[in-house]
């Protein structure tokens, strides 16, 4: 078992809600983006969008959001998956 070491606020990584209620959601033209560079921070438009979508008025602070790697996981079987139809 490793046990990480606490990260400065400002490395901390803003959490994003659960992947699989919003992506499916979000315009294609956006998914494309975010495809793109997955371990990218993302945009702070396409975080807003993302919250907007969730119906979450919250946004996260100052800290940069990018996906994790269970995110970028789920969004390469989707993008597997996709392939397919």
């Amino acid at each position: 078992m490793t046990i990480e070491a606490p990260q400065p606020t400002s490395a901390r990584r803003a959490a994003l809600p659960p992947i699989g209620l919003w992506w499916p959601m979000l315009e294609p033209t956006l998914q494309r983006e975010v495809l793109e560079h997955p371990s990218a921070p993302l945009r702070r438009a396409v975080v807003r969008r993302i919250y907007e979508l969730c119906e979450l008025e919250r946004l996260p602070g100052r800290d940069y959001v990018r996906l994790n790697e269970n995110e970028r996981a789920y969004l390469a079987g989707w993008t597997h998956t996709a392939a397919w139809e």
